[in-house]
Parts: C-alpha cells; structure tokens; sequence
C-alpha cells in the first residue's frame, strides 16, 4: 500500500515538473525597436507619446529621446506589434515611423506640440 502511494506520489511530482517544463519553453521573447517621431516637439510631447505608448498591452518599457525625435519600445511580441504601437502614438497626435498623425488629435495638442509651419 505504501509503495503505490509512493508511485502515485512520483508520477504527480513528475507529471508536475513536466507540465512547468514545457510552460518554461513557451515563453516568448522581449522585442526592442525604435521608432522614429519625426513630429515630437518638446518634453510634453515626449510624455505624452511615453505614456500613449505605455499603455499598449504587452509592452514592457518605453524610453523616449527628445533630441533623436525617437522611442525604444521593449514588448512582447505574442501581445502587441510595431503597428500596434504606431497607431498608439498617431492616435495622440503625432507621427510614428512612415505613418501620419492623426489630423484630429493633432489639431487638440497644446501649440508647443505642433511642428512650426
């Protein structure tokens, strides 16, 4: 009676360990691009598009540089994807990469954000 109560015990453990071992090598990697915010203007535009950017679902961190005019986004790649995180930044009112400013949103953003004409 023992015995089988110990088999049993080592089958769950293992059975156990298994399933934790192929859940480990599912994991998905971290991706880091830059994108480029050709329309960034000054320190509130580079809040905003940090904070816009931020809140895109499986994105892990944002660093924003004012004088490059870009973003390095790290995020996982199962979750989000560099279009995602475009139309995360055009929806505020500025461009990303190839991709325009959305007209309606940069026409709210305070006079400092806009591109002087």
């Amino acid at each position: 009676m023992k015995s089988r109560i110990f088999a049993l015990l080592v089958i769950g453990a293992t059975a156990i360990g298994m399933a934790g071992w192929i859940g480990c090598s599912s994991k998905s990697e971290a991706t880091t691009v830059e994108v480029q915010l050709s329309t960034m203007q000054c320190a509130m535009c580079s809040s905003t598009i940090e904070e816009a950017l931020k809140k895109v679902d499986g994105v892990q961190s944002v660093e924003v540089n004012l004088d490059a005019k870009t973003a390095k986004v790290t995020f996982d790649d199962k979750v989000t994807s560099v279009p995602a995180l475009e139309q995360a930044v055009v929806k505020t009112g500025y461009a990303a990469n190839d991709k325009k400013a959305d007209s309606d949103a940069y026409a709210k953003l305070p006079s400092c954000c806009q591109v002087p004409e």
